[in-house]
């Protein structure tokens, strides 16, 4: 989410010039970071409390515990130091306290408070009494702490389980395939333990013509979700009307956000609306424009003839068409992804991935993309991002002289190259 008013459509070529990227992320950190990707759904994981009552891990530490309480007792009882260092014992139910169930840190307090007694009869019964009611504190202590660790898990367990379904409720699954063309999509949010933040990401299949909606909601936290998926619902909604075209739906969006975002809230969206033909219909209020890999390995910025400014601001939205070959591939981005810097202080530069975007499977080249963008910032977000690729996969039989009778003439705008279109933008 960009929280500045940044000029719109500002190209990853006016970026300053980063060094070469870092090595990709390893696989493992490449599936951790793929359960936050929508293209393959959000992954629910709806159980109990993480509470260490459960495996053979567990019960290893408690048994390595009880060897420890064991030998420190044995050791005190052999020098002889019972008096001076049995409150030692209550340091092993302590530690379980941290990690493990009530019910196996109260087995390991018991078994060090017997020991406790065990060293302390033998040597000065006078001083019985004050060294057992500290062995017992401690210990007890440990059991309380185990309980009430366990109890908050619990309680953040749920909550978590809540805010993932609300969560995937809000951010839909984006299918694999649609009419005449392949997606992939990537979503990551900046803020700890969520899933879902400001940008907006959606795809509506209805119909022979797909549509999605890539967008960003000015500022951060829960009113930017908010704002977000007011944005994501009134898409929904329109691309459910039968008749109405993709800047009738932009319209439709944008009164619906001015309704609801604050006296300095917009959204900057992208509408894109794909005719199997080979045409691609385009509405960009305020959004970085996408960028086209054709099938001969070019990667060109879709620069509109005008911008529009962001939805909630009364854009004056106009559309543009352009031409898509079969084979070709569309990156659409949120401007997270445009804006995250390496601890030098340098950008991320779309084109520089060139050769990630030609990966023969369109997800893997999505997974390699994300790599070399957590590569380059150090695995550190400090925005959201939304990525969206799309695959023209055939062309339908129809004439492909004319573009759709949505969009008007003055919209057909060719691919123009990066550096091109970061003059005009």
């Amino acid at each position: 989410m960009g929280d500045s008013t940044e000029r719109p459509g500002r190209e990853a070529s006016q970026r300053p010039s980063s060094s070469p990227l870092r090595p990709l992320l390893p696989g493992s950190w490449r599936r951790v970071a793929s359960l936050v990707r929508p293209g393959r759904g959000i992954p629910l994981h709806v159980s109990g409390p993480s509470q260490p009552g459960k495996g053979r891990a567990p019960w290893r530490l408690a048994l390595l515990l009880f060897l420890a309480i064991t030998a420190v007792a044995v050791a005190q009882y052999s020098t002889g130091a019972g008096l001076v260092a049995v409150a030692w014992l209550a340091v092993g139910p302590l530690l379980a306290s941290l990690v493990l169930s009530p019910r196996l840190t109260a087995v390991l307090a018991a078994w060090a408070v017997l020991l406790g007694i065990g060293l302390i009869v033998p040597g000065r019964p006078d001083r019985l009494l004050s060294h057992l009611v500290v062995l017992v504190l401690l210990t007890a202590f440990a059991v309380a702490n185990s309980a009430l660790r366990t109890a908050a898990q619990r309680r953040l367990s749920q909550v978590r389980a809540v805010a993932r379904v609300a969560q995937s409720a809000l951010l839909r699954e984006v299918p694999a395939t649609v009419a005449a063309g392949r997606m992939a999509s990537r979503y990551i949010s900046a803020a700890a333990e969520a899933r879902v933040g400001g940008d907006v990401l959606e795809v509506v299949t209805e119909g022979g013509h797909p549509r999605w909606l890539i967008g960003d909601t000015r500022g951060k936290g829960l009113p930017a979700v908010r704002l977000a998926s007011v944005a994501m619902t009134s898409f929904r909604d329109a691309c459910s009307q039968p008749g109405l075209s993709l800047p009738e739906i932009a319209r439709v969006v944008d009164r619906s956000v001015a309704r609801a975002a604050g006296d300095e809230d917009f959204v900057t969206a992208l509408f894109a609306e794909f005719d199997p033909r080979g045409w691609l219909e385009l509405v960009i209020c305020g959004h970085p424009t996408p960028l086209r890999l054709t099938a001969a390995g070019d990667l060109q910025a879709l620069t509109p003839a005008a911008y529009a400014t962001p939805l909630g601001l009364h854009p004056d939205i106009r559309p543009s068409t352009f031409t898509v070959g079969v084979g070709d591939r569309l990156v659409f981005y949120t401007d997270g992804l445009l804006e995250a810097r390496d601890r030098a202080g340098r950008y991320f530069r779309l084109d520089d991935c060139a050769e990630t975007l030609r990966q023969p499977d369109l997800e893997t080249a999505a997974d390699e993309l994300l790599s070399r963008l957590l590569a380059h910032t150090g695995r550190a977000l400090n925005d959201d991002v939304a990525l969206l690729l799309f695959e023209a996969t055939s062309a339908s039989a129809g004439p492909r002289d004319e573009p759709p009778a949505a969009a008007p003439a003055h919209g057909m705008v060719p691919g123009l190259p990066l550096a091109v279109a970061g003059r005009l933008s």
